[in-house]
């Protein structure tokens, strides 16, 4: 892996003759993101972790095994708490189960589940949306 934009940007290792993969999140800028300075288009941990549970759960199908098992719990526990991060720091309550944050349809503007409006929090003046959870 090469780190390209610290916590933003990534290149992933390719094999079997694949070059390399860039992985990149979100970036805004604005009173909501310290440290920012730029911004650009990405997509959020939210939505990688929903991909690796879906990958997780293929592998699992090919041969299952403990491990695997353990890992989708251990996942989907963790797009959970991303989730319930994302409704507190928009001021929203999370009371939904594990279920629900791995299935349920995303807000385009924000790519959260606790978003049932249509994301009505843009930060005043940073052209963004509301903050990535």
């Amino acid at each position: 892996m090469r780190v390209i934009d610290p916590g933003h940007v990534y290149d992933l290792p390719g094999l079997d003759g694949g070059g390399p993969g860039r992985l990149a999140f979100v970036k805004r800028a604005g009173p909501g993101y310290p440290g920012n300075l730029t911004a650009h288009p990405g997509t959020t941990s939210q939505a990688v972790m929903r991909a690796l549970l879906d990958r997780l759960r293929y592998v699992q199908g090919q041969a299952w095994c403990a491990e695997n098992w353990l890992c989708l719990l251990l996942m989907r526990l963790c797009l959970w708490l991303l989730e319930f991060r994302a409704a507190r720091r928009h001021g929203r309550l999370y009371a939904r189960g594990l279920k629900f944050a791995e299935s349920a349809p995303t807000c385009a503007r924000c790519g959260h589940t606790v978003c049932g409006r249509g994301c009505a929090d843009a930060l005043p003046g940073s052209g963004a949306g509301p903050r990535e959870g």
